[in-house]
């Protein structure tokens, strides 16, 4: 009986050498194919956004005027007016571009324009104003109106309103 037992594991095979190469080939190639895919996620995402942390800003107010000024939302005579609130992390420095995006829904005409920041705001409000629409944008009364405000670090936040009378 002991002289049986010896026998069999005499006899016992491993897998053949062929089959162990292909193994170990498929292996390095899932493996390649790991490694490629995270490069080029990481290539991509670092293209994109280079390590610079956007802002996270909320447009707190937004007035339109269609065919009259502004008069509730600031008291003045502003075609449109925007307070947008910046929390952070980083500041908006003075002198920046904010580009605004106007659409109006209605008639689906988009224009965009810009406004300066007139003092660096680190996790405050600034807001932007214009006694005109930009060139070619024109508001009626009671048109629905949207707005996009992005910051130059890319921050972004969208509102919309109804123009007022």
């Amino acid at each position: 009986m002991l002289h049986s037992l010896g026998r069999r594991r005499n006899q016992k095979k491993g897998i053949s050498p062929i089959i162990a190469t292909l193994l170990l080939i498929l292996i390095t190639i899932a493996a390649g194919v790991i490694v490629y895919d995270y490069v080029i996620n990481f290539i991509g995402n670092s293209t994109q956004n280079p390590g610079v942390t956007q802002n996270v800003i909320q447009i707190e107010e937004f007035c339109a005027s269609g065919t009259v000024a502004v008069t509730s939302c600031n008291a003045s005579t502003d075609a449109y007016y925007i307070v947008v609130l910046n929390h952070g992390p980083g500041t908006i420095p003075a002198g920046s571009l904010v580009n605004i995006y106007f659409t109006d829904v209605t008639t689906q005409v988009s224009a965009n324009a810009n406004c300066t920041v007139g003092a660096t705001l680190p996790q405050n409000t600034y807001s932007c104003a214009s006694a005109s629409w930009p060139t070619g944008f024109s508001v009626g009364a009671h048109d629905s109106v949207s707005v996009k405000v992005v910051d130059p670090d890319g921050g972004s936040a969208t509102s919309s309103s109804i123009a007022l009378a």
